[in-house]
């Protein structure tokens, strides 16, 4: 089976995510599902999603074992998989690391809501509890936040980042893009709230 198609669309929102300063270094990594099969592409490890190309795609199956490809997959590999094996109509997961949403994310926060864009199109963004990168203990957290809150579109993750879902890459892309921006929003409208009275004397 060619796989081209599904790896080039990878590089292509992996690129994206970096481009847009949602993760630093090697961090991050994107999966999805392969149509047609029961196989996931994933990025592997210690790539620069910036830089990528599809030779830093592998294909996996539900073990995670590769399938295609030389490399070993992302160590966040077990919930990517495990997130798309509770939630069918998840078919794409971003995880990265935006500034503002780990602000959030540290604090023990769910994502506060600036608009009734954030409102209607994200609900509601919980935070799930800190665990070592990679660990058993950060599959169980995140895969249990996707399969207790039915239809969630995203988590924060304590000490780590987000994890975004959606029906394709670039679906979970635009879930990602719009919670950082969420989390720069509410940090703004914070700021904004705390020198209310300054800001009005400037007012006309």
């Amino acid at each position: 089976m060619d796989y081209t198609e599904v790896k080039e669309e990878l590089v292509h929102i992996s690129r994206l995510t970096y481009q847009k300063g949602y993760t630093q270094a090697s961090g991050g990594n994107i999966s999805c599902r392969v149509p047609g099969t029961s196989y996931f592409a994933i990025k592997k490890t210690a790539v620069n999603m910036g830089e990528m190309t599809v030779t830093d795609v592998l294909i996996v199956d539900e073990d995670g074992s590769v399938i295609d490809g030389e490399g070993v997959p992302s160590k966040e590999v077990n919930f990517h998989i495990g997130i798309m094996k509770v939630r069918e109509d998840v078919n794409a997961v971003v995880h990265c690391h935006p500034c503002y949403a780990i602000a959030f994310a540290d604090a023990c926060l769910s994502l506060p809501h600036t608009t009734v864009t954030s409102r209607k199109n994200l609900g509601e963004i919980p935070c799930v509890a800190a665990a070592p990168a990679g660990s058993a203990k950060l599959k169980e957290n995140v895969v249990e936040a996707f399969r207790t809150k039915a239809g969630i579109k995203g988590i924060l993750m304590e000490q780590h980042g987000i994890c975004a879902v959606g029906a394709s890459l670039m679906n979970a892309f635009n879930m990602a893009d719009l919670i950082e921006g969420t989390a720069k929003q509410a940090y703004l409208c914070l700021e904004v709230s705390r020198n209310a009275e300054y800001f009005k004397q400037l007012t006309p």
